[in-house]
């Protein structure tokens, strides 16, 4: 599809959808969680949920990878996490420079907690969304990620 810049209407291109969903999205999520009293941030829910569902730890480097964070950024938020007993680091046996990233038993027990939550939020999200809608929407994004991708130096 071309668009002619002088003639358009940015409103009618994704670009402006994508970025106000993702931010509805996450004031949405910060205030399931402030409701419930929970006091975790997406992020660090996206990291719990790597970990619940990796139990031989993940190394701070496939982390940032995941969570599409910077290195430095990932490591603030784990020494925060840290901080409040949610992840533990520990020497790799294979590897000493290399940290392993596990959930401790109280980031365990929070991840529990709001994994309901979570599932109710995404019913909501998806609140009179057809199954067609929704795999529709996986795939678009997808074919969205990979044109960005394919021209970008910045993404992995």
């Amino acid at each position: 599809m071309e668009i002619d810049i002088n003639k358009s209407d940015f409103n009618k291109t994704l670009a402006p959808w994508i970025g106000k969903t993702y931010k509805l999205m996450n004031m949405y999520l910060s205030d399931v969680f402030q409701q419930n009293n929970i006091q975790v941030t997406k992020e660090q829910w996206i990291v719990l949920k790597v970990l619940q569902e990796d139990n031989d730890g993940v190394t701070q480097n496939e982390l940032a990878f995941i969570t599409e964070r910077n290195k430095a950024s990932l490591t603030r938020l784990i020494n925060v996490m840290e901080k409040n007993n949610l992840v533990v680091r520990i020497p790799s046996e294979e590897d000493s420079r290399k940290n392993l990233i596990f959930i401790t038993r109280t980031g365990k027990q929070l991840f529990l907690k709001m994994k309901p939550l979570m599932l109710e939020s995404m019913k909501t999200l998806q609140n009179g969304i057809s199954q067609e809608d929704i795999s529709n929407f996986i795939r678009i994004t997808s074919k969205i990620q990979n044109n960005l991708k394919n021209h970008s130096n910045l993404v992995s």
